[in-house]
């Protein structure tokens, strides 16, 4: 396609009438290097130039005016030519109010063939909601387009949902879940997820194997961190290995961001992480944990924390990696325990707490007794070690038979 705007609207009607919905997505994207030229072109040429009105004009070259698709890319115009001046704002009100004349489209249309269209319309609110919200956030202004965007794409979302005439059209739906998944967790809004997966194990939906690859790649993504927001571990490594796994090869950034969260919550359940794994991913801020992990070491823990603490909270990360702490206490119990009964075989059982002090002090981790009682009682709780406390003598009384059980049996869930 030449970089002139007749030419891209010709493009644009020749996909309606032969409906051939990926090549009318890729020309809808407002990040189309042609498209954008072509409207840049034009406003040079013709300043002030009224985008609505000789774009509606010029589909009735193609017996489309009238049809809402000449409203559709007369606003879709009008969009491009305002993200070329900078105003964001004014774009995204162009999208917005084409996006209810999409959805009746999408409605009556009795093919699938828009499906792809819808996928790219969703993108192009969040992008364009984002640079909106941006530019409002730089005049001193609250901004609410992402918001707004999040409102707007349930909108596409139960329209996808409740498509009639072919169920192929649902295929729509798991690209605007994932979307509006990455709006939620932007917005800090993690709540409005669960009607979306709940919707995904409705008998309402298709078969999730009906959907690409990259869309169930991300969404097990996704559902896997929000498994971590809920302390659903077990659940959470299930979604994001089968993210990792199914990523394609060569994916190595998407493996990356997988591996990010698969690594700590596979350490919460005590499957350590291999040091060519994390040479791989660039996780080089996991390798004191893990160290911490193997040899009981508070301190090598506590000054990971300090030293990641941003980037961790940033990720969302950082409780689920201080709950690792659990794992160095129980390491760090089970080496005093080992060297005690070495050192005293009579009351192998009976472990001074202040043992495990000493062990914190030569740490650098300064502590009182209450304090290690207070570790102890946690790591008890937790079925972490077996045994009890004995206030009174200062002393773990810990079980003769499997003191320090399976890491699998804990309760990592917080009362």
């Amino acid at each position: 396609m030449s970089g002139s705007l007749n030419a891209f609207l010709t493009a644009l009607a020749s996909t309606v009438t032969y409906q051939r919905g990926e090549e009318l997505r890729k020309l809808l994207s407002v990040s189309n290097q042609h498209a954008l030229e072509a409207v840049r072109q034009r406003s040079r040429g013709m300043p002030g130039w009224d985008a609505n009105g000789m774009v509606r004009e010029e589909m009735r070259r193609y017996s489309l005016r009238g049809s809402g698709w000449d409203d559709i890319f007369a606003q879709h115009c009008t969009a491009l030519g305002a993200l070329l001046a900078g105003r964001a704002v004014d774009a995204y009100a162009q999208l917005v109010a084409y996006t209810q004349p999409f959805l009746k489209l999408f409605r009556e249309d009795k093919d699938a063939w828009l499906v792809p269209v819808m996928c790219g319309m969703v993108h192009n609110l969040r992008d364009v909601a984002r640079q909106a919200d941006a530019e409002t956030r730089r005049s001193g202004k609250s901004s609410d387009a992402l918001d707004n965007c999040g409102t707007l794409m349930q909108s596409c979302f139960r329209t996808a949902l409740q498509a009639t005439g072919n169920k192929e059209k649902k295929l729509a739906l798991l690209e605007i879940i994932n979307t509006l998944f990455k709006v939620y967790f932007q917005l800090n809004t993690l709540r409005l997820c669960k009607t979306l997966i709940n919707a995904v194990a409705s008998k309402q939906f298709l078969e999730f194997d009906m959907f690409p690859a990259s869309q169930r790649v991300t969404y097990r993504y996704f559902t896997g961190r929000l498994n971590i927001f809920d302390e659903k571990y077990q659940e959470a490594v299930d979604d994001l290995t089968y993210a990792f796994e199914h990523c394609p090869r060569g994916a190595e950034v998407n493996k990356a961001r997988c591996a990010y969260y698969l690594v700590p919550a596979r350490m919460l359940l005590g499957d350590l992480p291999r040091q060519a794994m994390l040479q791989r991913f660039n996780l080089h801020h996991y390798v004191p944990i893990v160290e911490a992990m193997r040899e009981g070491s508070i301190q090598r823990l506590d000054s990971c924390l300090r030293d990641n603490q941003y980037g961790f909270i940033q990720a969302g990360t950082f409780l689920l990696v201080e709950k690792l702490k659990l794992f160095v206490h129980r390491r760090l119990f089970k080496r005093v325990a080992l060297l005690h009964r070495v050192q005293d075989p009579a009351k192998a059982d009976r472990l001074p707490l202040v043992k495990v002090q000493q062990a914190l002090a030569w740490q650098g981790v300064d502590i009182d007794l209450d304090g290690v009682e207070c570790i102890a009682a946690n790591l008890i709780y937790r079925k972490l070690v077996k045994g009890y406390l004995s206030h009174q003598h200062r002393i773990a009384v810990l079980s003769k038979q499997d003191p320090f059980p399976a890491l699998s049996a804990a309760t990592l869930t917080d009362p």
